[in-house]
């Protein structure tokens, strides 16, 4: 179970951060950033399970192609905004985490435009 090692792995590092950081809080952040990176590489295969499952389902509702590419930019976006916004925290810059979140919010509505315009045609079609 990847889950557990990450999770093993993960709370190993709080506590390396949290004795380096009095002294050397850059230090601090490297090892929360490459704890991050090294769960994210042995997350790799639940993410490959995952956008697997999403295409069969895409498949299996008739779903445009491009609205499973635009779902799977719009997690990948999200998941990288919050683990950039976690990082900026971590380092004690709460305002640059802000922006990330304001920046990645802008993003994700502007991807959605297109989609959202796509429905509104569709119910003025209706009626």
């Amino acid at each position: 179970m990847a889950v557990v090692r990450i999770v093993a792995l993960l709370v190993a590092a709080s506590f390396v951060c949290a004795a380096l950081r009095a002294n050397r809080p850059e230090m601090a952040v490297a090892v929360s950033v490459a704890a991050g990176v090294v769960a994210l590489a042995l997350s790799l295969d639940d993410i490959r399970a995952a956008a697997g499952l999403i295409g069969d389902l895409s498949a299996r509702a008739q779903l445009a192609p491009e609205g499973l590419t635009l779902l799977l930019r719009a997690a990948g976006l999200s998941l990288l905004a919050e683990f950039g916004a976690a990082i900026c925290r971590d380092s004690g810059e709460a305002a640059l985490a802000v922006r990330i979140e304001v920046a990645a919010r802008l993003a994700l509505a502007a991807m959605a435009a297109p989609l959202l315009l796509g429905v509104v045609e569709r119910a003025l079609a209706l009626l």
